[in-house]
């Protein structure tokens, strides 16, 4: 139910000062000279604050993510030493970089004192093409690096290139997927107080990642973790963009600690455009061989991934990218090498599949310029290469990124391929192409493999209230996932206690010191099941309180339904044992009944899905409708059906945004071009349809409440499905290889044939 009683990072500005950034004009130069004298003596301005004037001259954000080191060494992975500045002090490497910070009685004041800043550059070549970047002669970046590579890595195993000279068919390609992301509903936004009785800066971050942020507060800084508290609010959407750690967030803990005011600031919808970190932007060239009958017998990729200035997620991406190009196949051979690039451009993170869709657009291309190739259709050429129960479980020869063997734990991946043309089968193209004469139909499919619940580890706390309910806190930020609805379920399954009796509150990093995050299909997973595993603790440690209560043996106790039954005439119940905890009760003076619980992962689970869909491709215009959308997903247990498909459903929308519309576009000089709706466009209500989804569930011995992540699957399939069905309306051999897919390149198809 709607109540309106949302508090977004912006709802709490009411008495703060207002924080503004200077933001680099210029992709690449150096910084010649710097006036903030004129800006300082404004009124209504506390202080302008630089790089230098703040000690930050060379401090860099820190990395976010290592791989293990077996997967290091099994992939020669290689990765540059990045140094993110918080503010740029003598050299910006891209258009909205923050070079100095106003803090101000209003936003008015702040803004204003920004257009009274003198600053000068000597501009320096622009690199904005990544393949371009890595080569020898490229203008550098970054001063402390001999080149532009950012990552590297490459892992082989079968004979690829023996498996390529036996083939009876190789096909190759280049396939690109144009650099878009997260555009969430709210835009970033820090709050920050410092507490002189407490001695400590109390922030305020619309993010996905609470704990990541203190920890790299306090590493710069020099901060303890007691000097920093991290509170996460309502967050309007994160979708990856707000899983990273940001200058931004650091700065307005340090101004609020320096000036002793309450200090805001919240992105404006351009600044967002131009300054929140980006994703996709990758290049794939690619061979695919198969034998005769259209059986994979070899396959080689290697891509680059355009990061921008930098990425602190960049081994991430860059391993989801070579894992998951492997796909749901049967692939005996493979020759898999990847890089990540430097240039001038805005900064990337995780976007909502981190690498996945990138991965899977180059395989799944490339097997449906195969099925052309040997006349097979799209459904048949992944038929007869598909795993099957026959195959799983289905072990990898390299590992996962945690150093783990992989080893796909499903069930039969060909059965969702049946599902999925089965809710929508090709026949109803014809009463589409019946009800839509101005448009050309054609169908599309693609399949896509997911690794989900990345650990390490992830924490949880229960605590019994003196009313007899319970609060349940996770270390998974919930930015609109439904944290509060499915976490109480499983707390309340676990205790059997009735969904009403138990409360999720959001965490900070006080009432939950520990916590990784929310991101990688992980929090179900993780964060469920240590809510699962605390809620039994708690359990656990009442049983002792409730035997003394009752003057019985704790062995005597059992728990059921909710109460512990000391014999068959007698239990006790949690609001006696809350009752017997408080002041004047029996138990007075043995503690709360507050447990917090870790739960590790051992590794990875796997989620497998097929999408399919029906598209019109209008045949004056070359402009692409999708019709009809069918996701049939293996996947575990849903603790909440209406929330994943919600989740899926979401995702679908953000691919087919990406598919058909969304691109960051930079001029050759490394200006950004996207920097309103009018030039960056997101899909609508009227561009989705209504999309059936099914699930098939498969157990799953990960964890221990049998959930397999689910948050990104639903984005990663849907460029090349909808990819696939263009080709089908075009005709004539016309092959889709980027995205956004051009209308111009589609009416010219159309024309042609």
């Amino acid at each position: 139910m709607l109540g309106g009683h949302g508090q977004f990072v912006a709802d709490h500005a009411a008495g703060a000062h207002h924080v503004a950034f200077l933001r680099s004009s210029e992709p690449h130069a150096v910084i010649t000279r710097i006036d903030t004298a004129v800006a300082a003596r404004m009124p209504g301005v506390v202080g302008v604050f630089t790089a230098a004037g703040l000690g930050l001259c060379g401090v860099p954000i820190p990395s976010l993510t290592t791989p293990d080191p077996q997967f290091t060494a099994a992939t020669s992975c290689v990765l540059a030493e990045q140094r993110l500045s918080i503010l740029a002090s003598d050299r910006v490497h891209y258009v909205g970089q923050p070079i100095a910070v106003v803090v101000a009685e209003d936003r008015y004041c702040a803004e204003d004192a920004l257009e009274a800043i003198e600053i000068d550059y000597e501009a320096l070549p622009a690199v904005t093409d990544p393949e371009s970047a890595l080569q020898p002669g490229s203008p550098v970046l970054f001063d402390h690096l001999d080149g532009n590579e950012a990552a590297r890595l490459r892992y082989s195993f079968g004979d690829p290139e023996r498996a390529f000279a036996a083939a009876a068919h190789v096909v190759a390609g280049t396939y690109r997927m144009n650099r878009h992301g997260a555009v969430p509903l709210e835009c970033r936004g820090v709050l920050a107080h410092f507490d002189p009785r407490r001695q400590r800066v109390e922030l305020t971050t619309s993010t996905q990642v609470p704990h990541m942020v203190r920890n790299a507060i306090c590493a710069v800084t020099g901060w303890s973790r007691q000097d920093i508290k991290v509170s996460v609010p309502d967050v309007g959407g994160g979708f990856g963009t707000k899983a990273n750690v940001y200058g931004e967030e650091i700065l307005l803990a340090m101004l609020a600690r320096r000036t002793g005011h309450r200090v805001i600031w919240v992105e404006d919808r351009q600044e967002h455009l131009v300054a929140s970190a980006q994703g996709r932007d990758q290049i794939h060239r690619t061979r695919l061989a198969l034998d005769a009958e259209g059986h994979i017998v070899a396959w080689a990729d290697d891509f680059v991934v355009d990061i921008g200035a930098g990425s602190l997620w960049v081994a991430g991406i860059i391993a989801n990218t070579a894992i998951h190009l492997l796909g749901p196949y049967r692939i005996p051979a493979a020759d898999i090498a990847g890089r990540a690039a430097l240039t001038n451009k805005t900064l990337v993170a995780q976007y909502r599949g981190a690498g996945r869709p990138e991965a899977t657009f180059a395989l799944e291309r490339s097997l449906d310029a195969a099925a052309a190739a040997l006349g097979l259709s799209s459904d048949e050429i992944r038929r007869r290469n598909l795993l099957t129960d026959a195959d799983l479980p289905y072990a990898r020869p390299i590992p996962y990124r945690d150093g783990v063997p992989i080893s796909y734990d499903g069930r039969d991946y060909r059965a969702c391929l049946e599902s999925v043309l089965e809710s929508l089968p090709r026949d109803e193209m014809t009463p589409c192409a019946a009800t839509h004469p101005q448009y050309r139909i054609g169908y599309g499919l693609s399949c896509y493999l997911e690794a989900t619940g990345r650990g390490p580890h992830e924490t949880a706390r229960i605590r019994l209230l003196p009313d007899g309910h319970f609060e349940v806190t996770a270390g998974a930020a919930s930015a609109g996932q439904g944290h509060e609805t499915v976490f109480a379920q499983v707390a309340a399954e676990a205790l059997a206690v009735p969904m009403e009796q138990v409360c999720y509150v959001p965490g900070d990093t006080e009432r939950l010191p520990d916590g990784v995050g929310t991101f990688a299909s992980r929090s179900a997973i993780l964060a469920g099941s240590a809510v699962h595993k605390a809620a039994h603790e708690l359990v656990e440690l009442a049983t002792g309180r409730a035997a003394r209560l009752a003057g019985a043996d704790e062995a005597d106790v059992q728990y059921t339904d909710g109460r512990f039954h000391v014999a068959a005439e007698h239990s006790v119940s949690w609001p006696e044992l809350a009752r017997a905890a408080a002041l004047g009760g029996d138990q007075e003076s043995g503690g709360a009944l507050d447990v917090t619980a870790v739960y590790r992962v051992p590794t990875v689970t796997w989620t497998m899905g097929v999408h399919a869909v029906i598209v019109g491709v209008h045949r004056r215009t070359g402009i692409v409708k999708v019709l009809r959308y069918a996701v049939s997903h293996e996947g575990g247990r849903e603790i909440n059906p209406k929330i994943v498909e919600g989740q899926i459903i979401g995702g679908v929308a953000q691919g087919v945004g990406g598919a058909l519309f969304e691109q960051w576009r930079y001029s050759a000089s490394g200006q950004p071009q996207s920097t309103t709706f009018a030039a960056y466009h997101l899909p609508l209500s009227t561009d989705l349809p209504y999309v059936r989804v099914r699930h098939l569930h498969v157990d799953t011995p990960v964890n221990p409440i049998g959930v397999r992540g689910a948050g990104e699957s639903g984005t990663i399939a849907v460029y090349s499905a909808v990819a696939c069905a263009v080709d089908d309306a075009v005709g004539g051999g016309f092959h889709v290889d980027s995205t956004p897919i051009s209308t111009g390149e589609v009416f010219r198809a159309l024309e042609a044939s």
